[in-house]
C-alpha cells in the first residue's frame, strides 16, 4: 500500500531546504551597519556625536574649513582609512576624484560632499555603502570603514549649506 505524503510535510521540507541552503551560502556575515560593530577606541568614533546621512553613512566635522561647500566636480583629498576594529588599511596624501561619477565608494562620495576647503571630517561607512560582500586588498567582506578626510582642493565650490 502506498501512502501520500501530507501537504504540511512537503511544505516543511521546502522551508527546511531553504534554511539549509541559506545557511550554506558564501555570505555568512551579511551587511553591517555602523551600529553593528564596536569601534576601536583609538579611532575616536562616537556615533552619538555624528550626523547620520540617509544612506547610513555617518559624518562629523573635526576641523572647520573655509569658504563655500563642495557639491560637485573634481576634488582632491588627503585621507586615512581604517577598519572599524582599528587596523589602518590605506593612507593618501593626495587623492583626486570626481564627485558623483562612481569613481569612489558611495559612502566616501557622500561623506566628502558639502565639505569646505581645509575641512577635516570623520566618515563612518556601513558595508553596503562601502565594498559590501566584495573582499578588497586588506578589507574583509562587509567591513564598516572609518575615514579621516581633509579636503585640500576643489574644482567647483557652490553656495554655503
Amino acid at each position: 500500500m502506498k501512502y501520500a505524503t501530507p501537504r504540511w510535510i512537503r511544505a516543511a521540507a521546502l522551508v527546511l531546504t531553504a534554511v539549509v541552503v541559506g545557511a550554506c551560502s558564501d555570505d555568512p556575515i551579511g551587511p553591517r551597519e555602523a551600529t553593528d560593530v564596536e569601534f576601536a577606541a583609538s579611532l575616536g568614533v562616537d556615533l552619538s556625536l555624528m550626523e547620520r546621512l540617509p544612506t547610513g553613512t555617518y559624518i562629523r566635522t573635526l576641523q572647520e574649513g573655509t569658504g563655500l561647500n563642495v557639491v560637485n566636480r573634481g576634488v582632491t583629498v588627503a585621507y586615512t582609512l581604517w577598519l572599524w576594529e582599528g587596523t589602518q588599511v590605506e593612507q593618501a596624501a593626495s587623492f583626486s576624484f570626481e564627485l558623483d561619477e562612481g569613481e569612489v565608494i558611495d559612502g566616501f562620495n557622500d561623506g566628502v560632499k558639502g565639505m569646505k576647503l581645509n575641512e577635516t571630517r570623520l566618515i563612518v561607512i556601513p558595508s553596503a555603502e562601502g565594498y559590501g560582500p566584495a573582499v578588497q586588498s586588506g578589507i574583509p567582506a562587509h567591513s564598516v570603514l572609518v575615514f579621516r578626510v581633509q579636503l585640500i582642493a576643489a574644482a567647483a565650490l557652490e553656495g554655503p549649506s
